[in-house]
């Protein structure tokens, strides 16, 4: 035998915003889940009081919100609540309507039309509340993000300005190194040029995959490659004749062995009108290297340029 306490509504009651409140969820959501399925939502008030609902409706609102986080169709919400929570919609309707009978001497008719204006009209109020309060909620929010916002931009202000001060500051101890002049380095055009060697008037160079000429760009990243833990390697430029002289000084801590190499080079415009850069000089340790040793040179360049 059924028991029918099972379908006894508790008289304790509970606004709509403390529904959001306990199933964290938005006030408008709240008032879109009523407004859908309302003949599934039990409540109290018609009669003009200020609408109450049983606490019983936070099990339907976190039924619903559970089949609209599933994806469930309206359809089949609402046959999914009439077989679960139909019983309670009719015991609480006809609560209402005793309620109704008794206040109005009997006219159930008159009671109704008046009870469900009153109704509508305490709904549009509880749901204005609840959207003021969402509405504020959101505007503390934005103002806070606002906050947040302006605090990254003035450290980001603050950073830059230090990174400015900390530059400038680096810049006036590489002028002072260097005597008050500014830093030689070779225009970026000269560093990509062609890198070639001239063998009885004739212009020598190496030329990679895809048609790419090798560079005095390259070469000085072939040097750089070099440096590890025990190889020590340091580049310098300067400007001497019209022509560019690089610096290249390394030092073995393994094997103990220093190193000091000097290549000058200028740039050049061959009989077919194509700009070079030439290494006119290489010296290694003092001493100047033949065209011979150049030659050696560039063969190992493309073997290594065409790896």
């Amino acid at each position: 035998m059924i028991n029918k306490a099972v379908f006894v509504m508790s008289k304790r009651f509970i606004s709509l915003r403390e529904v959001g409140r306990q199933l964290e969820i938005p006030p408008s959501t709240v008032v879109y889940y009523k407004d859908k399925f309302q003949q599934f939502i039990p409540s109290s008030g018609g009669d003009g009081r200020r609408r109450r609902y049983p606490v019983e409706v936070v099990d339907i609102f976190r039924r619903i919100r559970e089949m609209f986080t599933e994806n469930w169709s309206v359809d089949q919400i609402e046959k999914e609540l009439s077989l679960k929570f139909g019983r309670l919609r009719f015991d609480q309707q006809s609560d209402q309507s005793n309620d109704q009978h008794e206040t109005f001497g009997g006219s159930p008719g008159f009671s109704r039309e008046v009870g469900d204006i009153l109704a509508k009209m305490a709904d549009a109020m509880e749901n204005q509340s609840l959207f003021r309060n969402e509405i504020r909620a959101l505007r503390d929010e934005v103002e806070s993000l606002r906050r947040e916002r302006r605090d990254v931009e003035r450290d980001y202000a603050t950073k830059v300005s230090a990174l400015e001060a900390e530059l400038a500051a680096l810049r006036r101890r590489m002028a002072s190194r260097a005597g008050g002049e500014s830093i030689n380095f070779p225009p970026t055009e000269f560093l990509a040029s062609p890198l070639v060697i001239c063998s009885e008037g004739e212009y020598l160079g190496v030329q990679g995959k895809g048609g790419r000429s090798f560079s005095l760009k390259d070469f000085v990243r072939l040097i750089e490659r070099k440096m590890s833990e025990s190889m020590a390697v340091e580049t310098s430029w300067r400007q001497q004749d019209g022509h560019w002289v690089l610096v290249v000084r390394t030092e073995d801590t393994g094997r103990k062995r220093e190193q000091n190499v000097v290549l000058v080079a200028k740039k050049t415009v061959t009989p077919s009108a194509n700009t070079v850069t030439e290494i006119i000089r290489l010296n290694i340790d003092g001493n100047d290297a033949p065209d011979a040793l150049l030659l050696t040179l560039f063969r190992q360049l493309r073997a290594v340029f065409n790896g």
